[in-house]
Order: structure tokens, then C-alpha cells, then sequence
């Protein structure tokens, strides 16, 4: 086991920092950057601070994560930026022993421990744990509402081309049937993960006539979608658009103007969808230490999992130490009460209950930016019995 033997607790970060998701990954970093200066601010643990080291995730992530802990000697990890990345490298995570909290990953596989049901789906691992609702609850919150609302619309999808996007289009089939959702699939479209131009798979689902476009874009993407989806007219041909965790300040920010409102975009935390003390004070922090720069004053869609991390992190090393093992079991089955309300670690699967936010693209939303938020928000939690319940016979795990 590595990690332990420091004067400071040191906690190490991998993100996105370049290319595509960038912006995401800039925020991300600065949640748990607001967490750790609050924290040191206010004493530390036990007299000792808490040092931040990140990485961008660079074209080895396997070599950054392994160089984190053995050479920077981390007691703990927290980010990751990429489903693909993290599958692919969750024994290595394995063998390096130290807790990794995961702020930024939707795939319901990384946290499913049933390797009886599901194979080697089942990827769950001792060591690694999760703050943010995971592609399980924020595809069955869209479902949810859908067959609510829309039972027997004509439906089309249209999302990046890559496990992500993939697997969200699959889930909310299985959902909607679980549900007793009777809709016409009519089209599905896969343009590749950063792609420039959109317009033929845009053109492929306008053609196909839905009511309703699922997508599961996010970051750049969503960018590019809604401005090529606007310039061909999508947005008034269709009743309602809904996307996974689209809902973002630098997407929002980004668009302005071109936004439409009253599409329903989903994320795991939005500023102004939690009513506590806990999360006000989140915003005051994060606003007095990142109102100047590049990104949006209000913390992105990662921003209640990253700043959450910490705080799980701090409250397992006052109860057991930094020993790795010890940490491990104080996280397990944690329960933490902050900006997105009280949720709980499970102590299998690793997943917090945390909620995703589903909402209606609006102008009402206060914002620091020329551009829609959200509104009519609604927190959405989902149970391990519920949605094992809904996906039987899909073979989708829910990683809850």
C-alpha cells in the first residue's frame, strides 16, 4: 500500500485540463481547490494542511495516476474526467491502494460490485468510491419524466459516438420500458466525440420527424449540437430536448443568446436547485475565490461532487488516520451532509446516493453570464432495488 508519511495531507488530482473538456476540467480543480483553502483556513487536520497536487489527464493517464502516488506519495485521489480512462484503469487504481474518489464519471459500471450478475461489467473496486450521480440516476430522471409526460411521442437520439453516449441511449430504453413507456424510436445518431460538424447527423434526426430528441452530449459537444441544431431550425420542429448533464455555466455561457428555453437538461449539481445553508455557503466560497478569470462565478455541473470529495476525505482522516485500509473502511458507508443536501456512500457499491438535477432551460435563473440556467429544478434519486427492478432484462447494471 502506498500513501501516508507526509508533514501534510496531500491529495492528488487528475483532470481533463486541455483539449475538449478542458473548461470541465478547470472547474472541477477549482471546487476542490475551494474545499482545501476553506479548509486550511479553518486549522487543517489535526495541525496539518492539506496540499492539492493535479494533473492533467496527458496522453498517459495511467503514468500521471501511478506518478501521483509513487513519487508525490498522496494519501488520497479524487477526479478523472473520462469513463474510458477510468475502466481502463481501475486495477491499476487497484493496485496503488489509496482511496480515489471519482468527481466526474457517468458510467454505471466503475461501481457495480455483482460480478455474479454482470460479469465483468461489474468493475467495482475496494478502493475507489464516487460523489456524483451516476449515468444510471440522470438517465432514469430524464425517463421518468419522459413517459410522464411524453408516453408515445416519437423519439430520436442523438449523442456523442463513444461508450458515453452509447450507453445513455441504452439506458433510457430500458428505463422507458421498465416504466411502461410506449414510444416510437425513429432515429439515432452518433456523431464522434468532438466533432466539428454536426450538421448530417442533425439533418438525419430533423428528417426523421421526432417530438421528442434525447441527447447525451456535454461540454464542447452540447455547444456545438445546439448551435448547428438551431441554424437548422431542430429547436422549433420538436416539443422538447433532453440531455444528460448538458446542463453547465460554461456550456450556458458559451451559447447565450442561442440557448433556447424550456428544453429540460439534467446535471449532478446546479447552484440555485439546493435550498440549504450547506450549499449557500458553498457559493459564497467559491464566488469570493473564483470571480475573476475564465470561468463562470458559479461552479460547473462537477462542482457539489468535487467539493464533496473533500469534504468525505477530511472526515475519514479525522476518524481513522491516513493509512489507506483504514481510510477505506471509515469511507464506507459515510454519510455527508453538504451543498446537494445528506446522501450516503454504499458501502458496496462505493456510489453516493447523491441526487441528479433535472430542469427547464430559463432566464429566470439568476446567473453571472448572458444566458439561460435553470428552473423548475428537481432533485431525483433513484434506489439499487428501483432501478434493478426497471432494467431486468436489459443487462445494464445500475452501479448503485
Amino acid at each position: 500500500m502506498m500513501g501516508g508519511g507526509n508533514e501534510s495531507i496531500r491529495i492528488g488530482g487528475v483532470f481533463l485540463l486541455s483539449g475538449v473538456a478542458q473548461a470541465l476540467g478547470n472547474a472541477s480543480e477549482a471546487a476542490v481547490k475551494t474545499a482545501i483553502e476553506v479548509h486550511n483556513e479553518n486549522g487543517g487536520i489535526d495541525g496539518k494542511d492539506v496540499e492539492f497536487i493535479v494533473r492533467d489527464h496527458g496522453e498517459n493517464p495511467t503514468s500521471t495516476i501511478k506518478s501521483l502516488v509513487q513519487e508525490e506519495n498522496v494519501d488520497a485521489m479524487v477526479g478523472l474526467t473520462s469513463s474510458g480512462v477510468t475502466l481502463k484503469n481501475a486495477p491499476t487504481i487497484e493496485s496503488l491502494g489509496v482511496p480515489f474518489t471519482l468527481t466526474d464519471i457517468g458510467t454505471p459500471y466503475i461501481t457495480e460490485f455483482d460480478a455474479e450478475t454482470y460479469g465483468n461489467k461489474a468493475a467495482g473496486t475496494r478502493n475507489i468510491f464516487r460523489t456524483n450521480a451516476n449515468t444510471a440516476t440522470t438517465v432514469y430522471a430524464i425517463a421518468k419524466y419522459a413517459v410522464e409526460n411524453y408516453d408515445g411521442a416519437r423519439i430520436a437520439n442523438i449523442g456523442p459516438g463513444y461508450d458515453y453516449g452509447e450507453q445513455c441511449w441504452e439506458y433510457f430504453k430500458a428505463y422507458a420500458a421498465g416504466l411502461g413507456g410506449d414510444f416510437e424510436y425513429v432515429a439515432s445518431e452518433f456523431p464522434d466525440l468532438g466533432a466539428n460538424d454536426m450538421t448530417p447527423n442533425i439533418t438525419a434526426i430533423v428528417e426523421a420527424d421526432p417530438e421528442i430528441v434525447f441527447t447525451s452530449f456535454w461540454g464542447g459537444d452540447t455547444v456545438t449540437f445546439v448551435t448547428q441544431a438551431s441554424e437548422q431550425g431542430l429547436f422549433e420542429k420538436v416539443t422538447d430536448v433532453f440531455d444528460t448533464i448538458g446542463a453547465d455555466p460554461n456550456v450556458f455561457s458559451a451559447l447565450g443568446a442561442t440557448m433556447p428555453e424550456g428544453l429540460h437538461f439534467s446535471c449532478w449539481y446546479w447552484h440555485s436547485a439546493f435550498d440549504n445553508d450547506a450549499n449557500g455557503t458553498f457559493l459564497d466560497q467559491y464566488r469570493e475565490r473564483h470571480s475573476e478569470g475564465s470561468l463562470p462565478s458559479i461552479p460547473s455541473f462537477t462542482g457539489g461532487s468535487s467539493y464533496a470529495a473533500i469534504g468525505l476525505y477530511i472526515a475519514a482522516i479525522e476518524e481513522a488516520g491516513t493509512d489507506p485500509d483504514a481510510m477505506i473502511d471509515a469511507l464506507e458507508g459515510m454519510s455527508y451532509s453538504g451543498p446537494r443536501g445528506e446522501w450516503t456512500i454504499d458501502p458496496d457499491s462505493h456510489q453516493a446516493s447523491a441526487p441528479t438535477v433535472l430542469g427547464e432551460t430559463s432566464r429566470a435563473d439568476s446567473v453571472p453570464y448572458d444566458g439561460v440556467g435553470l428552473a423548475n429544478t428537481e432533485a431525483v434519486t433513484l434506489s439499487r432495488t428501483r432501478a434493478t427492478e426497471l432494467l431486468a432484462g436489459s443487462g445494464l447494471p445500475s452501479g448503485l
